[in-house]
């Protein structure tokens, strides 16, 4: 889980149901951004994204709509149980094609793009989730998915074996501490870095257990196949969010992820490199450069207002961490370092935000020795 869904879902589990009995108010989002990097290769992906949430429109709860790129969900979230401690929510979501960025198959930050292939899912949800006291929540999830693979036009029989298709039973036990600052318009759909004061933490545990985990990926003779689902795969994930305002001008924000795993592979490990909201933010390293079930990693940056007549911030974030399997060999008892930093701009004009970020990958021993540079940029508005 990544900081910036970790933030979505913590604000959802501390929204209590005041809505109830309130009038239905809709609020709409969008996004547009695209993550590339230049150096060893040159490549880009884009985001797009449209979010429509309707407060107080299902039994006191909310219906949510989404289109996120590849992905299409409608839920229903906090929907009151008999208490507003007490709430209901549920999703239906498909991912096309492009699920995990499973198309992109990088080693050692190049993409092999004969390894890459097709995933799509589609995934029913149900959870309920118990507010016991002021900015704490517990949730307990239940989701069945269903996985679908294919080849990539350049992908090459003779060097992996896809997927299985398969079904899986994903249950997850959230816990969510929640004492953030931060007003309505940060945590729209629109605001891909949101602004926060104040902490949030979260840990996840999660059970995966699927029909059929056959091995998959690379073949021998194309390097050790990693790919070997255990028959129950064991997921536990840990993430902070933090800010701390340093005068009128400076603020400190915090992204902190920890993550551990037994029998995962790639289809569940975690995304690390890139600069958007959705990875383990690693600058100058592509999306995704490294994916990894053990690993701990933080960013820090440094936001600067130049101006206090205008809400606009710039500054710079270093990112770094110890990752598992870098080299993508199947060593997953293996652990290096990764890091990186960036300039980055983020610009407010009323409903609407610009964010222009430039990243620089640290050089380390198991990257090829060349600059690894990286860019994002992102336009959000909402209403």
């Amino acid at each position: 889980m990544t900081p910036r869904v970790a933030l979505a879902i913590g604000a959802a589990a501390l929204t209590l149901s005041s809505t109830a009995h309130a009038q239905t108010t809709w609020r709409v989002g969008a996004a547009f951004a695209a993550d590339a990097w230049f150096s060893p290769d040159t490549a880009g992906q884009g985001i797009a994204i449209a979010d429509v949430r309707g407060r107080g429109l299902v039994g006191g709860g909310d219906l949510h709509l989404l289109y996120n790129t590849d992905t299409l969900q409608v839920s229903v979230e906090n929907v009151p149980v008999g208490s507003p401690r007490l709430q209901f929510n549920a999703a239906l979501r498909g991912e096309a094609l492009i699920a995990g960025v499973l198309t992109n198959h990088f080693v050692r930050a190049h993409n092999l793009p004969e390894r890459g292939l097709f995933a799509s899912y589609v995934l029913a949800a149900a959870s309920l989730k118990w507010l016991p006291a002021e900015r704490h929540s517990l949730e307990l999830v239940a989701a069945g998915r269903r996985w679908f693979f294919g080849r990539s036009s350049d992908a090459s029989a003779a060097q992996t074996t896809l997927p299985p298709d398969a079904w899986v039973f994903e249950p997850r036990l959230r816990y969510t501490f929640w004492n953030l600052s931060a007003g309505a318009r940060e945590r729209g759909a629109e605001v891909l870095f949101p602004r926060v004061t104040g902490v949030a933490a979260g840990v996840e545990l999660g059970v995966d257990l699927r029909d059929d985990t056959a091995a998959w990926g690379a073949l021998p003779g194309a390097g050790l196949r990693r790919n070997e689902p255990g028959a129950v795969i064991f997921t536990a994930r840990q993430w902070l969010r933090a800010g701390v305002q340093l005068g009128a001008r400076v603020r400190l924000q915090v992204d902190e992820t920890a993550s551990w795993g037994a029998g995962e592979d790639d289809l569940t490990r975690v995304r690390v490199g890139g600069m958007n909201p959705y990875v383990v933010a690693i600058p100058g390293l592509p999306w995704p450069a490294l994916l990894c079930e053990r690993l701990v990693a933080g960013q820090v940056g440094v936001h600067v207002r130049p101006s206090l007549a205008h809400p606009h911030e710039l500054g710079v974030a270093v990112a770094g961490g110890a990752f598992n399997d870098v080299r993508r060999t199947g060593a997953l008892s293996d652990f290096d370092g990764a890091g990186g930093a960036a300039l980055f701009t983020d610009l407010r004009f009323g409903r609407w935000q610009v964010y222009v970020r430039a990243g620089w990958a640290l050089p380390v021993a198991w990257l090829d020795d060349v600059p690894h540079v990286s860019a994002f940029a992102g336009v959000g508005a909402g209403w």
